[in-house]
């Protein structure tokens, strides 16, 4: 949200993404441990389906975060 609203003003836009790719690495980090813990082969197989969904869910998401941010940041550019 910060993002967009200062994309009038053109102030802290190149700032913001640079926090939000911070942040999607670092999620990029817990969903490569999360995935190892799953078939670390001390999980049920039903278990692992079910979570599996769900981690991989959540990194598509926070991976569209980014290609937000990186799209309103190119927006931002273009237009200074």
């Amino acid at each position: 949200c910060d993002l967009v609203s200062n994309l009038q003003s053109m102030q802290n836009i190149s700032q913001l993404a640079e926090t939000i790719d911070q942040l999607e690495s670092a999620a990029d980090r817990v969903f490569r441990r999360v995935t190892s813990e799953l078939f670390s082969g001390r999980h049920d197989a039903l278990d692992i389906l079910r979570w599996k969904e769900i981690v991989e869910a959540i990194e598509r998401a926070i991976d569209a975060v980014e290609d937000a941010a990186d799209l309103v940041q190119a927006i931002s550019v273009k237009h200074a």
